[in-house]
């Protein structure tokens, strides 16, 4: 096959597998509606709830507002990694193996199924940014909310790489959820979303530097209310290079998983 051949069958698989899980995730009303309804549950009871209750501010900031660019990257974080659970369904459908048999790359592969959960993220982010911003009385510029979808498709692609190549070597729903909110919850909590980081003790310092949705939480909100802890080209940097090794481990693995 052709170098030309075989990257315009690679396209068409991309295409495919992203408008397959885009549609599966469309039809299934349910998951919109809770997707959009835990987060706000989560801003109301930790950002309105006690960050009223006990006066918490992050300088001239409501702490409402410091926490609305973490309850974004949560949803992204959650819709992401748990859209792995696609390829849990296809193995035992017997789909995964004709996917593997295609001929087209494991990278066409796996990134048709990152664009694909990265499209239904973005949905759940803008439903719920738009809602924040109204909550807040927040207002963003064209240029600034056009810098946050990048940012929310960045953290999409990496962690839905992260539950792909997971998704690889699991066998069931169950011990996949399991795995995932195991690894999920420890890198929201520890990403800034909850305080800043500029005055952690050391070594839990050193531990919301190496985490990679630090980076995301940092940019939404450098772009949403105006500060953040790190430059957006230094978010954007990271990111970026935490996508490319992620999707080459996951591409790497989808390619030898037993399916």
């Amino acid at each position: 096959m052709s170098p030309g051949v075989r990257w315009r069958a690679d396209m068409r698989a991309v295409r495919a597998i992203a408008r397959r899980e885009v549609i599966r995730f469309l039809r299934a009303k349910s998951r919109i509606v809770a997707s959009v309804a835990m987060p706000l549950i989560w801003f109301c009871a930790f950002g309105l709830g006690l960050g009223s209750a006990f006066g918490v501010r992050y300088g001239e900031i409501s702490y409402a507002a410091f926490l609305a660019p973490g309850i974004i990257a949560m949803t992204v974080l959650f819709a992401s990694t748990f859209s792995g659970m696609s390829i849990i369904v296809d193995k035992e459908f017997g789909i995964l193996k004709e996917l593997l048999v295609a001929p087209v790359s494991r990278v066409s592969l796996v990134m048709g199924k990152l664009l694909g959960g990265m499209a239904t993220s973005l949905i759940r982010a803008i439903l719920i940014t738009i809602l924040l911003c109204v909550v807040l009385e927040i207002r963003i510029g064209i240029i600034d909310y056009c810098g946050m979808l990048v940012i929310i498709s960045l953290i999409a692609i990496g962690f839905g790489g992260l539950a792909i190549a997971i998704a690889t070597k699991m066998e069931s729903m169950e011990g996949f959820g399991l795995i995932v909110e195991l690894i999920v919850m420890p890198i929201f909590f520890l990403s800034g979303a909850f305080f800043p980081v500029e005055k952690l003790p050391g070594w839990l310092s050193t531990v919301v530097v190496l985490n990679p949705l630090t980076y995301g939480v940092d940019g939404l909100r450098l772009l949403m209310i105006g500060t953040g802890s790190f430059s957006l080209w230094h978010d954007l940097g990271v990111l970026i290079f935490f996508d490319v090794v992620v999707v080459l481990f996951a591409a790497y693995l989808f390619g030898r998983g037993e399916v």
